[in-house]
């Protein structure tokens, strides 16, 4: 009997080996599964976060050339004012000078 007992307890015991590894090698295959999967996901990522990088830096550069240009034209405008107020205040001197040698009337 004690024969039998322990025949039952190791044919259970295969039995439920059997199916175990059966699930655990259906599992390593999943995981593995996921694992690829993952890396195309952070292989995906990493192009697209270098896209992006790429992108931003350019319109980071659009942005300065943009800024200084515009910094160009607003020097250009100011330095023009100035000569034109120059001008105007030569202009108002020169226009006290000549009504102070007018005679008054």
């Amino acid at each position: 009997m004690a024969g039998a007992a322990k025949n039952i307890v190791e044919s259970l015991r295969d039995t439920v080996q059997d199916l175990l590894v059966l699930e655990i090698k259906a599992l390593k295959a999943s995981v593995d599964a996921m694992r690829g999967d993952m890396r195309e996901l952070r292989a995906d990522l990493k192009e697209s976060a270098d896209s992006l990088r790429q992108e931003m830096r350019l319109r980071d550069e659009k942005m300065e050339q943009l800024v200084r240009s515009r910094h160009e034209k607003n020097g250009q405008a100011i330095r023009s004012l100035a000569e034109k107020l120059d001008s105007a205040i030569d202009i108002r001197e020169r226009l006290a000078s000549l009504e102070a040698r007018m005679p008054r009337q």
